[in-house]
């Protein structure tokens, strides 16, 4: 399999390639291979040090699920099937890659092969996709003003959204949309579902293309969760659909909106759990500036049709597409998480919400900043975390997502989290996006 893939990337010109993996600091982490050397890449992998499990944001490390220190190796192996040539003029390449030990087993810390057993154990088949926020600056300045949603800086920036668009389908990612967002220099491009592993590899390409071409344009952008002071944040919303025996567990069924009873508890599973783990859903130090009340960030443990405050939005789709339309978006999740954790999470909370036959809430109507802390109790509608520090506390001491990721993998998680919150999480917002705006 890997001769014919090697051979594909030589004819399309292929000199350097990037082989990345997203690490629990969820930054993009790389080593480049030249063309000349894939086959030695195809047998024997890449090595890099297993510190990459406890190295943060900033490049600092700290030690966790035992992790820590110079001792050690892995290797990185690339999913050939996946990888792509990203220029062919300077002869780029792309690969995701699997994390494994001098014997090629899965080491602990590869969240990608974590979240392929997650998929593997599943009851149901998902499809996923993730809605992509982003900043664009010119020069260190937000690079359009509005308005919202408008045509106006749709004009100012086509050249650089039409080359993205270009730029995605030469590497076989389809857009559905691009547009303005709400906020300064916000623009976001969804693309189509597809099984897990494909959805996330298919974001992390993404999100690298997008960046080199707003480059070649003399532009920058940032995928943090919030990149200006006083503005509305980035996300990285994940929908997700269930389909078992080619029928969507999200439509055609006799109960709420259309869902089945499968579809009802995996949605009850995913908002039940949702505080336990949100801190693999918003991971950094600027997530939780984003998740406010009334910003359409969705920082209740609610669930609704259409109601971009829950933070679980069931969408039905236009009548004329039901029932393979309907999916469930998680709206909590940014571009701060490692997104094959997250995919994992919300698949793992669905499937025990199906297996516990967890009871679907009523669904929230309104936005619930809008209701009186007495009605809010009454009907059992929960703010998240506030902040990441309380998140994880959360997360630590979940027994489920400990055996659901491996103790190693979520200490290792929580030590570079922790890290993090305990070097930002107390500087002035200014000062954390001075230093976190580029990472990601």
């Amino acid at each position: 399999m890997s001769e014919a893939a090697i051979k594909r990337l030589r004819d399309q010109g292929l000199r350097l390639l990037a082989t990345t993996f997203v690490c629990n600091a969820g930054v993009v982490r790389t080593k480049a291979v030249p063309a000349g050397r894939l086959e030695s890449l195809a047998a024997n992998g890449v090595g890099m040090s297993p510190v990459m499990a406890v190295m943060a944001v900033d490049g600092g490390i700290t030690s966790g699920g035992g992790y820590g220190g110079p001792v050690g190796d892995m290797r990185l192996f690339p999913d050939w099937d996946a990888a792509v040539v990203l220029d062919p003029v300077t002869g780029l390449g792309w690969a995701p890659v699997d994390q494994l030990s001098q014997e090629l087993e899965p080491m602990s810390c590869c969240s990608r092969s974590a979240l392929r057993r997650v998929a593997q154990a599943a009851t149901a088949d998902y499809q996923m996709a993730f809605e992509i926020e982003f900043t664009v600056f010119d020069g260190g300045v937000v690079a359009h003003h509005g308005p919202a949603y408008g045509a106006v800086p749709l004009f100012e920036l086509d050249e650089l959204c039409v080359d993205i668009v270009e730029a995605l389908d030469r590497v076989g990612v389809a857009v559905d949309q691009i547009h303005p967002e709400y906020g300064p220099g916000q623009l976001e491009l969804s693309v189509a579902p597809a099984a897990p592993i494909a959805a996330v590899d298919r974001y992390v390409l993404t999100r690298l293309v997008i960046r080199r071409v707003a480059q070649e344009h003399g532009l920058t952008v940032s995928y943090a969760p919030l990149t200006v002071p006083d503005s509305v944040g980035n996300g990285a919303h994940l929908h997700f659909s269930p389909w078992r025996d080619g029928k969507n567990l999200f439509g055609g069924g006799t109960g709420q909106h259309g869902l089945t009873v499968d579809g009802e508890h995996l949605i009850a599973g995913v908002v039940e759990g949702l505080a336990e783990a949100i801190a693999l859903l918003a991971s950094g130090a600027l997530s939780y500036e984003r998740l406010l009340p009334s910003r359409w960030a969705a920082p209740w443990a609610t669930w609704g049709l259409e109601n971009r405050e829950s933070a679980v939005r069931l969408v039905q789709g236009t009548k004329t597409a039901r029932p393979n339309s309907a999916n469930a978006e998680v709206k909590v999740v940014d571009g701060a998480a490692n997104p094959y954790l997250a995919a994992a999470a919300v698949i793992a909370l669905a499937e025990r919400g199906l297996a516990q036959k967890t009871p679907l809430p009523e669904p929230v109507t309104a936005d619930p900043a809008s209701l009186s802390d007495a009605e809010r109790t009454q009907r059992g509608i929960r703010r998240l975390p506030a902040d990441l520090g309380t998140a994880l506390d959360a997360l630590q001491f979940s027994s489920f997502f400990s055996e659901t990721l491996s103790p190693d993998l979520l200490g290792s998680f929580v030590a570079v989290r922790r890290y993090e919150h305990e070097t930002y999480g107390g500087q002035p917002v200014a000062d954390r996006i001075r230093a976190l705006r580029w990472s990601y």
